[in-house]
């Protein structure tokens, strides 16, 4: 409505046509883009196993394994050739190390295209759509280095990647000469923009702090680079426009040395423009250098709208523009209250205006930050007083170690280690500030429509003394907080199980109608991955909490309980349960000694106990039988059998959690008997052709049956035959290698499955 009333007044309708014409041409070209790189016939066949495989290297990344994005060439199945478009990206073995280069042409024998997997669980990342959004359409994954033959370079490959990764690669290995790690790994980030070598607690620590954009190479690191281009060509006898034409050279040649992601592009982009109106003598306006930087890169292109980091950089910079100046006035009034004048003119000069260009840029990207990583950082505003200046010192003399390392050895050492000094100060400076109390708050929701309350509520502030804008935005605000409290309380309680999908694991999330969470089991843990960062946290932030009620854990297997040190990091867990183990078992001492020293009420069930979860909930525990506790130690006899067996009650309810017990435990859980008819299974030991008997089966009669199983798993589980059991029994079998993630809702004792995939 606004855009039309701007539209009616005569004076701005041929601005607000060509604005409408330039969205238009913007559609039509992401159209036309998606048309190109997302639509190839080889999509409608996948998953396609081929003969050979043809690819052309782009770009390499190495984290725990080798990964590239790749041009496809060639395909070859059963026996037949055909010519393939597109790109993908390709995994390559755990440890292969062989030395690959963007350009190189790869033959993968027996390979197997398939399509980016989708979310697995609610609130997961969708790594489906983020390569969608890169023009990538399929993945194949190489389990044998035998399986790749190198035959070559390709002919046609763009004359950057061909100039700057040498570069690039010469650089790295002169700061790994000189560095050991982290300091190797954290210098080239900064300087090169290769972030491979940052630690996940070093990102995390980042992250927390909110000054994560400093290890991003973006605009203050290309802003430290244009300020030293120009000091180092000040001293060389050259016209100030010759000057300038060869900043904007070396700026876009940094551009690609790092990589060319949008926020290098965005400032180099519009440091180029800054430096042209220099040369053609013309009045520049920052507002216009976004606006050309921006329509350059989308009609380049246009799926970067809806990358990440294109909306950071962006928002961060028109933020800084725009709400920098509403902040001076109001700045300047509280200095005019100290009486000092040179204190004030200190503090005027030195840290107010920092502070002003950091609370700028964190009001536009806040709510961004917010929505895609549910994280707002509370001592950043500060943070980045120390660390910005920092960071200036350390790219500064960064670049100036790379330049003495292809010159003078000693001199790149001593530098080598001042910068290792700072280096390790700056990293201290944050792991200290992201681990204060309330350093960061974890906010669980944050939608489209929270961001319109936001930005309402921010302007009614900087508007409050016009009065017709202050109507308009007290309004919007009005309706768009009354709206988003519909959305979030509106729904009719319900009870609430979701089988997550963990892998080869199990877990499990119980929600009441009460509000009350249960969580039974957490999944596993390995060197590559934890159940609860990669599947669990998600969940419980789709659904909005922070908190656990009710830990079960129902056996001390790491596939059941790997996942609970990282998730007593993220959650607040009032009660833990888990089954009574002798001392010898590794993982049950760790665990008992971490809820120790973390002073976490638990407690040891036996069956014929009992936790009342709310006033309509309770929860029975059927096994283990005390008596059987001093066989679980026998040599060969496993804990599978003694694991905790839940039965949960909710009105006329009951849902059946029987963890990894087998055929023994299933003989003594007989003895319940009715008590057993349950409308859930959470079915044992995923689906063993040693559990899930006939007889146990025809006791409980279940209408729903969830198997927590991993796909391709190395077991083979489930057993076909305890498939064909459960669905003799009459039960509606839900597997997660197949359905992902399974969410069930019980509302008026009536049970359906959730559709969480949108």
């Amino acid at each position: 409505l606004a855009a039309l009333a701007y539209a009616f007044r005569r004076q701005h309708l041929p601005v607000f046509l060509l604005l409408s014409l330039v969205i238009l041409m913007g559609f039509l070209r992401h159209e036309y883009w998606k048309q190109a790189h997302l639509r190839q016939p080889h999509q409608h066949f996948l998953p396609l196993r081929s003969d050979t495989l043809t690819v052309m290297l782009h770009s390499l990344e190495k984290r725990s394994r080798l990964r590239a994005e790749a041009e496809l060439r060639e395909i070859v199945r059963n026996g037949r050739r055909a010519l393939l478009a597109g790109r993908i990206v390709l995994d390559f073995p755990y440890r292969y190390d062989e030395s690959l280069e963007p350009g190189q042409i790869l033959i993968i024998t027996d390979a197997m295209l398939e399509l980016p997997p989708g979310p697995r669980n609610p609130g997961q990342f969708d790594y489906r759509r983020y390569l969608e959004g890169q023009g990538i359409a399929a993945v194949c994954r190489v389990s044998d280095p035998r399986q790749i033959r190198m035959v070559g370079h390709g002919g046609n490959f763009s004359p950057e990647y061909r100039l700057f990764y040498p570069l690039r690669r010469k650089l790295q290995q002169i700061i790994h000469r000189y560095f050991p790690e982290p300091g190797a790994g954290f210098l080239q980030a900064l300087l090169l923009g290769v972030r491979s070598g940052l630690s996940p607690g070093t990102r995390e620590d980042f992250q927390h702090a909110g000054v994560m954009h400093v290890l991003a190479i973006s605009g203050l690191h290309v802003g430290f680079v244009a300020v030293i281009f120009h000091l180092l060509l000040s001293f060389l006898p050259l016209y100030f426009k010759t000057r300038n034409w060869l900043i904007m050279v070396l700026l876009l040649g940094y551009m690609f040395l790092t990589g060319a992601t949008p926020p290098v592009v965005r400032a180099t982009l519009m440091g180029c423009f800054y430096f042209l109106a220099i040369n053609l003598e013309r009045r520049g306006s920052v507002y216009n250098y976004l606006f050309a930087a921006g329509f350059l890169i989308l009609l380049c292109q246009p799926q970067q709208l809806f990358w990440v980091g294109f909306q950071f950089s962006f928002t961060a910079v028109l933020s800084i523009v725009y709400f920098y100046r509403k902040l001076q006035p109001p700045a300047a009034a509280v200095l005019r209250r100290i009486r000092k004048a040179p204190l004030r003119w200190r503090l005027e000069k030195w840290l107010m205006a920092p502070f002003l260009v950091s609370l700028a840029a964190q009001i536009g990207t806040l709510p961004l930050a917010v929505h895609y990583f549910q994280l707002f950082s509370l001592v950043a505003f500060f943070l980045n007083l120390i660390v910005i200046p920092l960071v200036g010192v350390i790219v500064s003399a960064g670049f100036l170690f790379l330049l003495l390392g292809t010159l003078s050895n000693v001199l790149a050492g001593i530098l080598a280690a001042f910068l290792d000094l700072l280096i390790r100060l700056l990293v201290l400076l944050v792991q200290q500030a992201a681990a204060l109390p309330f350093a960061y708050l974890h906010i669980l929701h944050f939608g489209w429509m929270e961001m319109a309350v936001y930005f309402s509520l921010i302007f009614l502030l900087l508007y409050w003394r016009r009065r017709p804008l202050r109507t308009v935005f007290s309004v919007i605000s009005l309706v768009g907080m009354m709206l988003a409290a519909a959305l979030q309380w509106g729904g009719d309680p319900a009870l609430d199980l979701i089988a997550i999908d963990v892998g080869q694991g199990d877990s499990a999330l119980l929600t009441t109608p009460r509000g009350k969470s249960v969580l039974i089991d957490t999944g596993p843990a390995s060197r590559y991955g934890n159940a609860a960062d990669a599947a669990i946290i998600p969940v419980l932030r789709r659904l909005g909490r922070r908190k656990i009620d009710y830990l079960f854990i129902s056996h001390p297997h790491l596939d059941h309980l790997g996942g609970t040190f990282r998730l007593l990091r993220y959650a607040a867990v009032d009660s833990v349960f888990l089954p009574p183990t002798p001392p010898g078992f590794h993982w049950n001492d760790t665990l008992l000694q971490v809820l120790q020293e973390r002073q976490i009420p638990h407690r040891l069930l036996n069956a014929g106990e009992r936790v009342i979860i709310d006033g309509e909930t309770r929860i029975y525990v059927l096994n283990p039988l005390p008596a059987g506790l001093d066989s679980i130690a026998a040599p060969g006899h496993d804990l599978n059998n003694h694991s905790l067996v839940l039965l949960c009650k909710h009105r006329d309810q009951t849902i059946l959690f029987t963890g990894d017990a087998e055929t023994e435990a299933e003989h003594l859980l007989l003895g319940w008997g009715d008590i057993l008819r349950s409308e859930v299974l959470k079915v044992g030991h995923h689906g063993s052709i040693t559990s899930s008997g006939s007889e146990f089966l025809a006791r409980i009669r279940p209408r729903y049956a969830t198997v927590s199983v991993g796909k391709k798993n190395r077991f083979k589980h489930p057993s076909p035959q305890v498939i064909r059991r459960l669905q003799q029994s009459g039960a509606r079998v839900l597997r997660t290698d197949r359905d992902a993630a399974v969410w069930l809702r019980c509302r008026d004792g009536r049970w359906e499955q959730v559709q969480w995939k949108h």
